[in-house]
């Protein structure tokens, strides 16, 4: 996609000089990757989609002894909005985090050359891996790490909650730059207009 068609679709809530500043920070991708954090003031907001909450109780299946982990949350602001009262208890999905040097580290167990390894994170750190989100050291998070889309889990929004708001465990938020990065690599991760799959 054209940075020119990007423009089309910038957020419709956003005023014109907002709208003019998210613009002018994606001309400057992949340079500024390290920007996508919020204010302060996006901090104090509650739970959002896309920020970071650490631990959190995270089961990697078919194990069934959780962990407590930083986690992104992948389940839209609206839904796990707690003045939202639905029906049935709603629940929020999230992704765990993992620290980028572990991953390298695993990455070297498994025997793969320096050369290929160092393309890997250099491709991780331009955000052009679709599978995860590279989340640049800032805010409350102490290291680079990345998010981890295959990994979505689900548990009851009340009791998220809890455990998040208990602890104070919130540990970033993402700026309008940053969430619409998070937004558009979550859409590519999950929808693939062009499997070139015909399904009649």
């Amino acid at each position: 996609m054209k940075l020119e068609d990007i423009e089309k679709y910038l957020p419709k809530y956003l005023s014109p000089e907002k709208q003019k500043e998210l613009y002018e920070q994606l001309k400057e991708f992949p340079e500024n990757v390290s920007k996508i954090y919020g204010s302060d003031f996006t901090f104090d907001i509650g739970i959002l989609q896309s920020d970071i909450i650490k631990d959190i109780p995270f089961y990697n299946l078919p194990d069934i002894n959780n962990k407590n982990t930083k986690v992104m949350v992948v389940s839209n602001s609206c839904d796990i909005d707690p003045e939202n009262n639905r029906p049935l208890p709603p629940k929020v999905s999230y992704i765990p985090l993992i620290s980028l040097d572990k991953f390298i580290q695993l990455l070297k167990s498994k025997d793969i050359g320096d050369e290929r390894i160092r393309g890997i994170e250099e491709s991780i750190k331009k955000q052009k891996t679709t599978n995860m989100f590279y989340l640049p050291k800032g805010a409350l998070l102490e290291e680079d790490s990345i998010a981890l889309f295959e990994n979505v889990l689900s548990i009851n929004r009340d009791y998220f909650f809890e455990e998040a708001l208990k602890r104070d465990s919130k540990i970033a938020t993402l700026g309008n730059y940053g969430f619409y990065m998070f937004l558009l690599k979550l859409s590519i991760h999950f929808t693939r207009i062009q499997e070139a799959v015909d399904r009649n």
